[in-house]
């Protein structure tokens, strides 16, 4: 186990992608989550013979589409149900090329956020950046010490 460990938490679900035809198609999803930038998730989505796709995205929106239809523009979530299949949550992740449309399995998802949250809780985040600017500062070699009076 690195030292990083307790900093660091990566994911592998099986999804799918819906292509544009309306195909589906079989996927890896690697999620991976950091203290270090800990307002966001980055989501590898790998597809056999046709390489990998990335992006990140808000652990915030993520949560929220646990349980409702969450995001606007670009990147929504939403919990979806199909008949014979478990539940399951939908990325639609739009650019000028295109739109892609992730599944992912919404108990996988869930367990991976409740990691998360054990690792980084809600509302935890900003203190977390703000310590980090001020040590930062604090080991900036360039700046002066503190005057202490």
């Amino acid at each position: 186990m690195s030292p990083d460990s307790d900093r660091q938490l990566e994911g592998i679900a099986r999804g799918f992608v819906t292509l544009p035809g309306g195909e589906r198609e079989r996927c890896d999803i690697t999620l991976r989550y950091s203290t270090d930038d800990p307002l966001v998730v980055g989501l590898t989505v790998s597809r056999p013979g046709h390489g990998s796709a990335g992006w990140v995205i808000s652990r915030d929106l993520l949560s929220a589409g646990l349980t409702g239809t969450a995001g606007i523009g670009d990147i929504t979530v939403e919990p979806v149900a199909e008949q014979s299949s478990p539940l399951g949550v939908l990325l639609r992740v739009r650019n000028e090329v295109g739109e892609a449309r992730i599944h992912i399995d919404h108990q996988a998802l869930l367990l991976y956020l409740e990691r998360s949250h054990a690792m980084m809780p809600f509302g935890s985040e900003a203190q977390s950046r703000q310590a980090d600017a001020e040590l930062d500062q604090l080991l900036d070699e360039d700046q002066d010490p503190p005057v202490v009076r």
